[in-house]
């Protein structure tokens, strides 16, 4: 996937959260009268909605906490889908074998979680997983109130100041109340978060004095990794309806203009840090990300580039001096 091969430091977070602590709960529609034939059904929507919001909430705690956001990866949080879905069978940090799924466990363990990640050459430095589950409707802050006052960890792994990406999954699994086996395994709400902190990117190093041996130089690496489709979550997904509307507003606005310029002087301060120029360390701790619409709808010129031109053929535009985008040259 990363077109390299390398040797992984590997670090596990032990933290499994169970409550059976029932509770009234935003979520109690979903699953009222669970085994009632007129049952509402938890649909795809629902479930992918909760994980979006699970996402904004973590980086709302880690910047109450002075923390930069995580970006998450959608393809973490495929595997965090897949693993979430594997916690119904075996609520542990190693996989369920086909023992376990047959309902007959044999007593070995699986691969760990984070193998996966490593045969898909991740570059990753740790890995952890926070898994929760319970009975009744687990919502966002259920899940994050467990993790919160779990003496295993979770919490500090949320507030790791190390960690960089994540993958998000919820899942839930009907069950009949009065069966052995929800005698036996009473969890219906299964929850993962899955965080990693990665490599630096080799391709960002400067060669600086090395303090420790005067006369010599040393190599230092400027930039983590850049996933494929990382992104800064957010409370609604934006969809711009025009060139230049970056609040997705289908408006053109001074608004949009602030927002362009926060990317663009993100970006300058973190080619600069790249670069082992001056920059400003405030702006970095505060990323700024458009997704692959307001990537486009930012495009003022579409060329391809964005940078500060495109802010000021935008302003000129909100003033009436420009009166179509994208600007052409006549």
């Amino acid at each position: 996937m990363f077109g390299f091969k390398s040797v992984f430091k590997k670090t596990y977070s032990i933290v499994l959260a169970l409550s059976i602590v029932c509770c009234v709960s935003p979520l109690a529609f979903f699953t009222s009268s669970v085994n009632g034939d007129n049952a509402p059904q938890v649909t795809q929507q629902d479930l992918k909605d909760l994980a979006a919001e699970m996402a904004v909430r973590v980086n709302e705690i880690r910047e109450e906490n002075g923390l930069k956001p995580l970006y998450v990866v959608p393809h973490l949080s495929d595997y965090a889908h897949v693993r979430v879905r594997e916690s119904v069978h075996k609520f542990s940090h190693f996989r369920p074998t086909q023992a376990d799924y047959s309902g007959n466990p044999d007593g070995e363990e699986g691969e760990n979680f984070d193998q996966y990640l490593i045969d898909e050459n991740y570059p990753f430095v740790t890995a952890y997983e926070n898994l929760a589950a319970r009975p009744d409707p687990c919502t966002v802050d259920d899940a994050l109130n467990q993790w919160r006052i779990s003496t295993q960890g979770h919490w500090d792994t949320i507030l790791n100041p190390d960690i960089t990406h994540m993958g998000v999954a919820v899942t839930y699994e009907r069950k009949d109340r009065n069966s052995d086996t929800f005698a036996d395994d009473p969890y219906e709400w299964y929850w993962e978060l899955l965080l990693i902190q990665v490599q630096k990117d080799p391709a960002y190093a400067l060669l600086v004095d090395d303090p420790d041996n005067p006369g010599y130089k040393k190599r230092v690496y400027t930039s983590d990794y850049e996933l494929d489709g990382q992104y800064l979550p957010t409370r609604y997904e934006i969809v711009p309806e025009s060139t230049g509307d970056l609040s997705g507003d289908a408006i053109v606005d001074s608004f949009d203009y602030i927002t362009l310029l926060q990317y663009i002087e993100y970006q300058c301060a973190l080619s600069n840090m790249r670069e082992g120029k001056e920059y400003d360390e405030e702006l970095l701790n505060h990323p700024v990300s458009f997704n692959a619409l307001q990537i486009e709808a930012a495009d003022c010129f579409k060329d391809g580039v964005i940078n500060i031109n495109d802010a000021k053929v935008l302003q000129k535009y909100i003033l009436g001096e420009v009166k179509n985008l994208p600007y052409e040259f006549n």
